[in-house]
């Protein structure tokens, strides 16, 4: 009897976690930027509301901004922009393109996300770049703190990546 309660106690408790993490629908926010100032800096968060974000980079150029609605822990997100155009050098190919995952650990106290995964910087007449971004953790908007966190660098092509999520539309 007393090993049959104690089962009972372990699943009544492992349904109360697996409810208490039940995940929320989020909505992530991807951008990528590029250098056109060879003197700007990326700086590793950026406070403020999108359009404060967008004037803190006024050295660089939006290659992809994206706002993916809807998604829920363990989803991947893939974000697809590229121009494919035949040139007197041949076929040429420039874009970005990403697979990441995104995790949602948030509890009923506390929210806590993730994304990561690979993004491939594509400039076939100079040099493709994979961009390997391990699961880093997102700043979530609804919590009263506006940011964004750059997730990757590649100094070379002077390209960053950054994330945050939300709520709301």
């Amino acid at each position: 009897m007393k090993k049959a309660l104690m089962v009972f106690g372990v699943v009544m408790c492992g349904m109360v976690a697996s409810q208490a993490s039940a995940a929320e629908v989020r909505n992530i926010n991807f951008a990528v930027f590029q250098k056109v100032d060879s003197a700007f800096e990326f700086d590793p968060i950026v406070t403020g509301r999108f359009s404060d974000f967008i004037q803190t980079m006024n050295g660089a150029q939006v290659l992809l901004l994206s706002h993916t609605r809807g998604s829920v822990d363990g989803d991947v997100i893939n974000i697809q922009q590229d121009v494919l155009r035949d040139s007197s050098d041949g076929l040429n190919d420039m874009g970005i393109n990403c697979n990441m995952t995104f995790r949602d650990h948030s509890t009923n106290n506390n929210t806590a996300f993730e994304l990561g995964g690979l993004c491939r910087i594509i400039d076939s007449l100079n040099k493709n770049v994979n961009a390997m971004i391990p699961m880093a953790s997102l700043p979530d908007t609804e919590q009263g703190v506006e940011a964004w966190v750059e997730l990757y660098e590649d100094k070379a092509s002077g390209t960053a990546f950054y994330a945050n999520v939300g709520t709301g539309d």
